[in-house]
């Protein structure tokens, strides 16, 4: 079916409102007031106390020196021997929303309330805080020698939102998938504005203490228990020297090259190349002395087959191609004529990262069918997987598992992979009576992505999820689910982006495509996305080169071209729409 390219050409001043939103960070939303303000004295160097200060001065002095955690034996200063040595400043940082009311007098002291943002476990993980939860202490003081110190240890860190990017950084550490063919990010959030050495030891410790709780079981540290860096990690023009201790030494050859992996990839991000020895030994003796990143590209977790920029789609409930998006050929929805996928009507309809092969579910709702989309003159039978009551658009990842959610109205939906030879296996789910809308796999196979529908707020809400294992490895389960509390309302889809998650939902006005951070930190309005048209659906995924496409309320299809200008593909006949979708 042909169709004709209309433009939609976007003034630089249509992204004029978005110049300062920054793409991390603690925005709550994506307008320059959504920011906390600024109060001042913010990034400037921890002072200890001065003599003979009142009481708001010493509790907003403590929380200027704690909100550094370079500065903690300075925070200590504001306080009295008992709570000083009661303070566990690591054990938490709760971010909140500083104002000028934050503090009161309250008593013998200063009561801090304020909307809390997130929380920042132990080991750096964000986790965003509820819609209505609260960053509440008490600052109880006592005079010592004469001076108002803070007599109570607060549990853990605070940390003004407007304090945030200057004082932290979102960090990866890199772990495999159970595979052992790709890398999986865990974020952190870590001091930043550090010397390149104390950074690169700082993440490289990290590193070595395995994945967080996050991520748990669903990923592999190579690193053998007990293995450490005997000392810093010196840098000198731009190359990290990581010098690790002798257990490392047991790692088989295929396995030292998947440890220098996520070494390489870890300091990767702080633009520095590795040097990696084991008791003064190259880790790759016949490898170049400092490892070239470009030799570790196989296992980029957002991975980069080519395949996954190309675009399919349903049209009158039979899969497509869609051809022209790179402006090489006219565009036009090509059918799959061929193969066990054109046999039947189809209510959705997902491919494989290498573009090989998909699956459809049935327009009937009663099987999911698995074929190849180009096969031979002899294709074999299909593979076609029962399912009962609503099925969610299946999902692939890069390993060819085929991720199946159906009895997604019941009170139990239930969740099935069928792997690459074939298998189908349960995989244990407890969603606590929330409802699931559409589930994307990251190309890993260990994060997933879920739209959900909250029983108790009626409203769709994002979280992510991680796949693990119990019952020692044993049952596959779908756990660690982290709402990203997003201040949208409407949401009706979301999906993988090279730069995190792009969000259908509405702010204040129209639904808008958002651009969202994977642990929900930071919310923005994706680049270019003030279209003449209303969003519904998202197609995307990781690969650096995926162009967004969104399917709009009446059906049409529009991608965000690479000059930020938004392409529709207007349909001759307005009667029919495509349902787009890219490989994963």
């Amino acid at each position: 079916m042909r169709r004709r390219l209309v433009g939609f050409v976007l003034a630089v001043a249509l992204l004029g409102g978005c110049a300062t939103v920054p793409t991390k960070g603690t925005i709550r939303n994506g307008e320059r007031q959504g920011l906390a303000p600024d109060l001042g004295g913010v990034g400037v160097e921890a002072k200890p106390p001065r003599a003979n200060i009142g009481d708001m001065q010493i509790v907003s002095g403590f929380l200027e020196a704690m909100s550094d955690s370079q500065a903690y034996d300075v925070a200590r200063q504001y306080m009295t021997p008992e709570a000083a040595g009661a303070w566990k400043p690591e054990s938490q940082t709760v971010v909140y929303d500083q104002t000028p009311e934050s503090l009161i007098r309250k008593g013998d002291g200063i009561q801090l309330t304020a909307q809390k943002i997130a929380t920042i476990g132990a080991r750096g993980e964000w986790t965003p805080a509820g819609p209505n939860e609260k960053a509440d202490f008490f600052f109880k003081l006592k005079k010592v020698d004469g001076q108002l110190r803070v007599a109570k240890a607060p549990p853990g860190a605070f940390l003004g939102s407007n304090q945030v990017d200057l004082k932290l950084a979102p960090r990866d550490l890199y772990f495999f998938n159970q595979s052992r063919n790709l890398l999986v990010p865990d974020q952190v959030w870590l001091p930043q504005n550090l010397p390149s050495g104390q950074a690169a030891t700082q993440l490289i410790q990290e590193l070595l203490k395995g994945p967080t709780s996050r991520l748990g079981n669903g990923v592999v540290s190579i690193a053998p228990p007990g293995t450490e860096v005997q000392v810093s990690v010196p840098v000198d023009l731009g190359v990290a020297t990581v010098a690790l201790n002798d257990i490392a030494g047991s790692l088989r050859d295929q396995d030292r090259r998947l440890l220098a992996a996520q070494i390489v990839w870890t300091l990767n991000q702080l633009n520095l190349r590795a040097k990696i020895t084991v008791g003064g030994a190259p880790l790759l003796p016949d490898e170049p002395e400092v490892l070239p990143f470009g030799n570790f590209s196989a296992y980029d977790p957002q991975a980069t087959a080519d395949a996954m920029t190309k675009l399919y789609g349903l049209l009158g409930q039979k899969p497509q191609r869609i051809v022209g998006l790179d402006g090489a050929s006219e565009i036009s929805a090509q059918p799959l004529n061929s193969g066990p996928l054109a046999l039947h009507k189809a209510q959705s309809f997902a491919v494989t990262l290498a573009g090989d092969a998909g699956a459809i579910v049935t327009a009937d709702g009663r099987r999911v069918v698995y074929g190849k989309l180009d096969p031979p003159d002899n294709p074999g039978k299909p593979s076609e997987i029962p399912v009962d009551g609503k099925t969610l658009s299946p999902s692939f990842d890069g390993q060819d598992n085929l991720w199946i959610l159906d009895r997604a109205d019941s009170d139990h939906p239930r969740l099935r992979v069928r792997h690459d030879d074939g298998r189908l296996s349960p995989v244990a789910i407890d969603f606590a009576g929330d409802t699931p809308v559409a589930l994307r796999m990251a190309p890993d196979g260990v994060r997933a992505l879920l739209v959900m529908h909250s029983a108790a707020a009626k409203q769709n809400y994002v979280e992510t999820a991680t796949v693990q294992t119990t019952n020692g490895g044993k049952q596959m389960m779908l756990g660690e689910f982290q709402p990203l509390r997003l201040q949208l309302t409407n949401i009706t889809d979301a999906a993988w982006d090279k730069q995190g998650i792009i969000v259908i939902g509405t702010d204040k006005a129209a639904p808008q495509p958002w651009l969202v951070s994977t642990d929900g930190s930071s919310l923005q309005l994706l680049p270019g996305s003030a279209p003449g048209f209303v969003p519904e659906h998202v197609a995307s995924n990781t690969h650096k080169d995926t162009l967004p496409v969104i399917q709009d309320d009446a059906g049409h299809i529009h991608w965000l071209s690479k000059d930020l200008g938004w392409v529709s593909m207007n349909d001759d006949d307005s009667e029919a729409t495509i349902k787009p979708t890219y490989p994963g």
